[in-house]
């Protein structure tokens, strides 16, 4: 008889809150500013063929709408890198941007943006500020006590992971929050059931890897963070539901 994992406790070999160095390429080390590294785990839970280490991410922005909308009109994004999903290319284990790291509306090289927009800009920098000073918050609760929990709230453990693996419903929000290319396969009944994978630019199914909810590790995140691995090419895809 099976049983289903505690995710409440931190599954063998994965690394909670890992260190930006051993997440993003050397040269992207700045993206910690805009995407905080949750969890690392070894993608052999999800599915025994697959080897190397998956990270975990939650992006500060956004403070209102959806991560990317703030530059959406300025040619920022990419195939992997629009509005609600941000793709990742694995090197040697860590992530490459699949875009302009301008894509995050605080990135420095948007002097432009800022200058356009000071008030939204000093909006996102209060809640970059509280955000990390929240992540930092739960960071150190799971150093001391072993378990996450969200601090803002009490000390009673959440789960690292929500859900692992599995075939994901077309039916989910984040399915038509904004375009994507994918690959929706009805069930064959009446329920009007559906499964669905993103498609890589390459047309390649992108694999359900977890899901959880981002103010687990935090006091604010979406509601639902869904990440995917295609590992043909070494792609990693997160988009986020906002029930």
């Amino acid at each position: 008889m099976s049983s289903t994992p505690d995710f409440k406790q931190l599954p063998t070999g994965a690394v909670a809150f890992p260190e930006p160095s051993a997440v993003f390429v050397a040269d992207q080390q700045g993206l910690a500013r805009h995407l905080h590294p949750l969890l690392s785990i070894d993608a052999s839970m999800v599915n025994p063929e697959w080897s190397g280490q998956l990270h975990l991410l939650s992006p500060l922005e956004p403070y209102e709408g959806l991560v990317g909308e703030l530059t959406e009109d300025w040619e920022l994004h990419s195939e992997l890198l629009k509005t609600n999903w941000i793709g990742f290319k694995l090197e040697e284990g860590r992530y490459r941007l699949c875009g302009d790291p301008r894509y995050f509306f605080l990135d420095e090289g948007n002097t432009q943006l800022h200058e356009g927009r000071p008030d939204l800009q000093e909006e996102l920098l209060e809640h970059y500020a509280e955000q990390q000073a929240a992540f930092e918050a739960n960071r150190q609760f799971y150093r001391e006590h072993g378990h996450l929990a969200r601090t803002d709230w009490g000390s009673d453990p959440v789960e690292f992971i929500d859900t692992l693996g599995g075939e994901l419903d077309g039916r989910a929000n984040w399915v038509e929050t904004v375009e994507f290319p994918m690959d929706v396969v009805e069930v064959d009944d009446d329920s009007g059931d559906s499964s669905v994978w993103p498609l890589s630019p390459a047309g390649r199914r992108f694999h359900h890897v977890l899901s959880v909810p981002g103010w687990h590790y935090r006091s604010a995140g979406a509601d639902r963070i869904v990440m995917f691995y295609e590992p043909v090419d070494g792609l990693v895809l997160f988009t986020f539901d906002w029930s």
